[in-house]
């Protein structure tokens, strides 16, 4: 009898143990979230140059400018300055400023291109022009390194007041 009951026990924990009906196969998705990446990114400064004091066109150092950019249509980048050269203590002393863009490297499936390679700004008009604008712009994503190359004009270096004479390149990027 306890035999009996010995095996009944274990016949009844041993059907406990049976399998269901179990899942076969399973699936989980997983995500991740993208940001749009349209950047552009300057070199530090202030950029400097020492005037050899002769007449001419003095180009400073060319800058690289990094640009990042996924937005699937591409982006435009515009370098521009609001005024030219402007004397730091005598701001009606003024020089112009020539500026040139190129495209260093580039991702290929971007598709860069330098849309205005070069500008200056011509102060001796009778309307001022005080602006130089360069751009370039892509058809894809990709990023790309702009090198921005900006020029002192002396213009007739006996008329060059001695001092420190400056201008802001403004950059700006948008998706196209």
């Amino acid at each position: 009898m306890r035999r009996m009951t010995i095996a009944l026990w274990l016949g009844i924990a041993l059907a406990s143990f049976q399998p269901a009906n179990a899942q076969t196969a399973a699936s989980l998705e997983f995500c991740t979230t993208v940001q749009a990446s349209l950047g552009l990114l300057c070199p530090n400064g202030p950029i400097y140059l020492i005037h050899d004091g002769t007449a001419g066109v003095k180009p400073f150092a060319p800058q690289t400018f990094n640009v990042l950019c996924n937005d699937a249509d591409g982006a435009t980048v515009v370098f521009k300055t609001l005024t030219g050269f402007v004397h730091n203590v005598l701001p009606v002393s003024t020089r112009d400023v020539h500026l040139a863009l190129a495209i260093r490297s580039s991702d290929a499936a971007a598709n860069w291109t330098v849309d205005t390679p070069s500008d200056q700004s011509d102060i001796s008009l009778v309307v001022p022009d005080l602006t130089a604008q360069v751009e370039a712009s892509s058809s894809g994503p990709g990023n790309a390194e702009l090198e921005l190359t900006v020029s002192f004009d002396s213009g007739n270096a006996g008329t060059l007041i001695p001092g420190t004479y400056c201008t802001t390149v403004y950059g700006t990027i948008t998706a196209n």
